[in-house]
């Protein structure tokens, strides 16, 4: 009894690593789809190609759904854990949970970007997407966005949240510059994000 006690409990350990999950996750997918590929999986899905239009939405929602947490929980949140005096204030949040967040923020991003310009350049669509050439001008409006987008994940939101946490050594004055700059640059994200995603869906 001691036993399976001790084994359940390291079994719900291994199964909460965030490895754990995601390997489940995949292993589950994979099993979905050869039980019911030939009811609900069109013969294109099960190339390579499917695979990385999958791979590519995959990390679109983990990307679009860190910005939305960051805008609508995380922000707000943060801005009332410093105004509640009598609070614990939003120093475990700042050290522990936003720099984890934030590096799934830039990989999820980078991801995002990476697999939709090799699905582009699989057809070989780069320069006309880019272009808006005709046919591509609905793919070419999202492949900007995405674009603009991860610019400013990396080299707006990334090195400002950086002094915000203190990550980067930064003066007051510094770091009120740094919330203003990453704030906008958020905000312009969760705008983009909206017409963004619709042009996913309608390319794939």
């Amino acid at each position: 009894m001691i036993n399976f006690i001790t084994m359940e409990k390291e079994m719900f350990n291994r199964i909460n690593l965030v490895q754990c999950k995601i390997a489940l996750g995949f292993v589950l997918a994979i099993i979905v789809f050869y039980v019911f590929k030939d009811n609900v999986v069109e013969a294109k899905n099960i190339s390579h190609y499917g695979m990385t239009v999958w791979l590519h939405v995959l990390a679109g929602i983990t990307w679009i759904g860190l910005l939305y947490y960051f805008n609508f929980v995380q922000v707000p949140g943060m801005g009332q854990a410093l105004a509640d005096t009598d609070g614990p204030g939003p120093a475990a949040i700042g050290k522990y949970i936003a720099p984890r967040a934030l590096l799934w923020f830039r990989m999820s991003a980078a991801t995002t970007l990476i697999l939709g310009l090799v699905l582009l350049g699989v057809q070989g669509a780069i320069g006309k997407a880019y272009m808006f050439a005709a046919g591509y001008q609905v793919i070419g409006i999202g492949a900007w966005m995405g674009t603009i987008m991860a610019f400013n994940v990396w080299f707006i939101i990334w090195p400002n949240q950086q002094k915000i946490l203190g990550i980067k050594d930064a003066s007051e004055e510094e770091v009120v510059t740094s919330k203003k700059n990453a704030a906008l640059a958020s905000s312009i994200n969760v705008i983009l994000s909206v017409p963004m995603l619709l042009t996913m869906i309608s390319w794939h």
